[in-house]
């Protein structure tokens, strides 16, 4: 099968989907071409569109940004050219300029069946405002176009309620986690990790991962850690994740005297080791699809606190232990939340939910998941 996937941004959790896909379809003997935009991409990037062209596909840089603007129609030239060379069974767009682009392209001209993949809808949280109308009604001009693979049941409702995508269009497929990289870690990894990023070694090390950004909500975050510091001195937060929101975060630290009991690390390749730091992870955003960083540290087996919001709730339903809940944008509530965790900190069993990863969210489960469905509708094509 030739899969042709095209995806825009190159970063965070959609890199990661689509680099994890790439690698599973080239282990499986499937041709991958990639069309890519390399605008504030990854350092993971150049690897896989090396591996890809080593293996004898096609790549293009898209270079577009996620907001509309005039470099699209260069790009959708581009595409339209890759497509006729190439002659892909399946395409496979991902992200909502990703899949303008592709879903666009079938307005000129028969192609072949094509996927998209959202990663969580624009505002998913409050679809309200001007701007959250408009794309929703570009998503929604399009929604009729191929299959939509939502990767969690709320991005699943939404997609059909609100979007107006048609059930029969839609495919919910979780997102799948490396297990074998995201594992836990023993007492001498633990203290290698803390040292590694500059973190105390007898400290309550609670972490989180993702941008700087209105979808994320670190100032609730900062604010719940607000209200527990004068309490619990030995809790530190370590925020791997960089993005425009860092300088109203970086003040209310400074105000708030939180600095030497935070650690910010904008990035890394290989974010395991942050995981094994941690004896906790914390995500409040105000929605998801589904979090690749709830999946890691899972896998890692950590206890998590979430935000109740779009795209986490499906971990409500999976039987973990160790959870504890917070409503959206309350940092009262989460900091709460934190401290029912300290509380069972040191429980007599640890969380069981590696075991939870393992069965539900391996690579291979979520991504056979996704080849069935490319042939499937290659069978009714």
């Amino acid at each position: 099968m030739k899969v042709l996937l095209v995806s825009q941004p190159a970063s965070d959790g959609v890199f990661r989907h689509v680099e994890g896909l790439a690698d599973f379809l080239l282990a499986e003997g499937h041709t991958v071409h990639l069309a890519y935009s390399d605008r504030a991409a990854c350092d993971q990037l150049a690897p896989l569109v090396s591996r890809i062209a080593a293996a004898g596909g096609h790549t293009f840089n898209l270079d577009v940004g996620n907001a509309p603007g005039p470099a699209d129609a260069r790009a959708l030239l581009g595409l339209g050219r890759l497509i006729r060379a190439t002659r892909p069974d399946v395409i496979h767009a991902h992200s909502s300029k990703a899949g303008a682009l592709i879903r666009g392209l079938a307005f000129f001209g028969k192609q072949p069946p094509i996927f998209y993949t959202p990663h969580a809808y624009y505002r998913m949280h409050a679809p309200t405002g001007g701007k959250a109308k408009f794309f929703h009604a570009i998503e929604s001009l399009l929604g009729r176009t191929g299959t939509t693979i939502a990767t969690s049941p709320d991005e699943a409702a939404f997609a059909c309620q609100r979007i107006g995508v048609p059930e029969r269009s839609v495919r919910t497929v979780n997102n799948g986690v490396d297990c074998t990289r995201y594992r836990p870690a023993d007492a001498a990894e633990r203290q290698a990790a803390r040292a590694q990023f500059g973190v105390p070694p007898e400290a309550i090390v609670l972490g989180t991962v993702g941008r700087f950004s209105a979808q994320k909500d670190p100032l609730t975050t900062y604010a719940a850690l607000a209200e527990l510091g004068p309490r619990i001195p030995n809790l530190f937060f370590v925020h791997l994740g960089k993005g425009e929101l860092e300088p109203e975060v970086d003040a209310f630290i400074a105000e708030r005297g939180l600095a030497a009991r935070c650690r910010r690390v904008p990035y890394l390749a290989d974010t395991s080791s942050f995981y094994r730091m941690l004896d906790g992870f914390l995500l409040a955003s105000l929605y998801e699809g589904m979090s690749y960083a709830v999946l890691e540290a899972l896998a890692t087996g950590l206890p998590l606190i979430l935000s109740d919001a779009p795209g986490n709730r499906e971990f409500a339903t999976l039987g973990l232990d160790r959870v504890y809940w917070a409503p959206p944008g309350n940092p009262t509530a989460l900091a709460a939340a934190i401290d029912h965790w300290l509380a069972e900190r040191n429980a007599a069993t640890p969380a069981k939910h590696r075991e939870v990863a393992l069965a539900r969210f391996s690579r291979e489960a979520a991504f056979g998941t996704v080849l069935a469905a490319y042939r499937d509708a290659l069978a009714v094509s």
